[in-house]
């Protein structure tokens, strides 16, 4: 069947980029089921030591089997960071960036009449 065969190369593409990475941040999510596995504690084994993984898939079960609701733990050397509510935690900063990047369009379309599709950041 093709389906599983497009998935083999997808998890083979996927534990190529996460041991290439000093970063990953899994998002995968399926509605009404647990999250899919996509990084494997082999692709973990693999990744350089002091890389970070962020699961934001952990209250669903996890995009990857070695990380632990709402705790950052550390596993072969990668650390996973597991916190199932991360966006909660940073509100304040995602509000004081979208606000930084809406004020100069609004300025720009209340003081010059200008459109806001036409407006640029000074």
């Amino acid at each position: 069947d093709e389906i599983p065969a497009v998935m083999a190369r997808q998890a083979i593409l996927v534990s190529e980029r996460c041991k290439q990475a000093d970063i990953v941040i899994s998002t995968a999510l399926i509605p009404g089921r647990p999250a899919p596995t996509l990084i494997t504690e082999e692709t973990v084994q693999a990744m350089k030591p002091g890389s970070v993984i962020v699961d934001l898939a952990v209250e669903r079960g996890g995009n990857c089997p070695l990380s632990e609701k709402d705790k950052v733990v550390n596993k072969h050397g990668v650390s996973l960071i597991g916190y199932s509510n991360l966006p909660a935690m940073v509100a304040t900063d995602a509000s004081a960036l979208y606000a930084r990047n809406v004020r100069p369009c609004m300025s720009a379309s209340m003081w010059y009449g200008m459109s806001p599709p036409r407006c640029t950041r000074r």
